[in-house]
């Protein structure tokens, strides 16, 4: 059976003391085997687009630098993200992103309890592409702290668990300044968490990476829950 590897980082925090307005966990999904070759494109395209940062696997492209408002306005960062959704695009993978606007929370929250919601909502739909791509999938996000990254991985174990869907049992974790995929889906989750907070210089990118899916007519499909297939969800 094929896998799909779905790499994940977010953006945003819950607390009500921090400056975002939203909280993302996004990234992309894509074949085991095509993981090389995104590696190497991303590579060659971070070269191409910032020759005088040095050798670029060693340093780590980051949405701070890259999509803040200030660095918008540069065009080697713009002409940096359109051929990265290119490259996405090319390789037949699937954004995704699962969102949640912090002013429609109805109490404090952490990212304890932000992170399994995210998590699992994200399975949730994930779960669909590898049933029809009959592949196994496996999630991979950039690590945090021990205990939270420990607190994510059972959540996600016990979900796949219950409900049967033929995605490893946890969450693997990878370090974003080695790996590009990962890189990548910071840039995703900033986009998406930017756009929420009404950013719309963000949102013509936005609606192209969200237009990235490798599921065929995916209204066509329900989760497990009876839900439409989506690959950008919302929780509240």
């Amino acid at each position: 059976m094929a896998t799909r590897l779905l790499f994940l980082d977010d953006s945003g925090k819950p607390a009500a003391n921090d400056g975002t307005m939203a909280v993302v966990i996004g990234g992309f999904s894509i074949a085991a085997e095509d993981v090389p070759d995104l590696s190497r494109r991303i590579v060659g395209a971070k070269a191409r687009f910032y020759p005088n940062r040095g050798n670029p696997t060693d340093w780590e492209v980051k949405s701070t630098d890259t999509i803040s408002p200030n660095a918008w306005r540069r065009r080697k960062n713009r002409d940096f993200i359109d051929e990265l959704t290119r490259i996405l695009e090319r390789l037949s993978c699937t954004s995704y992103t699962a969102g949640i606007r912090k002013a429609n929370m109805l109490h404090p929250m952490t990212l304890k309890t932000t992170v399994p919601l995210q998590l699992q909502a994200l399975v949730e739909h994930f779960a669909v592409e590898c049933k029809t791509q009959q592949a196994t999938g496996i999630v991979v996000s950039d690590w945090s702290n021990h205990q939270l990254d420990e607190h994510a991985s059972r959540s996600v174990a016990s979900y796949a668990a219950s409900y049967r869907l033929n995605i490893h049992p946890g969450v693997y974790y990878a370090s974003s300044h080695t790996t590009q995929a990962i890189q990548a889906a910071d840039l995703i989750a900033g986009i998406r968490r930017r756009v929420l907070e009404g950013d719309q210089r963000l949102a013509a990118v936005g609606r192209r990476l969200s237009s990235l899916s490798a599921v065929a007519d995916g209204n066509a499909y329900r989760t497990h829950a009876w839900r439409t297939f989506t690959n950008q969800i919302l929780l509240f």
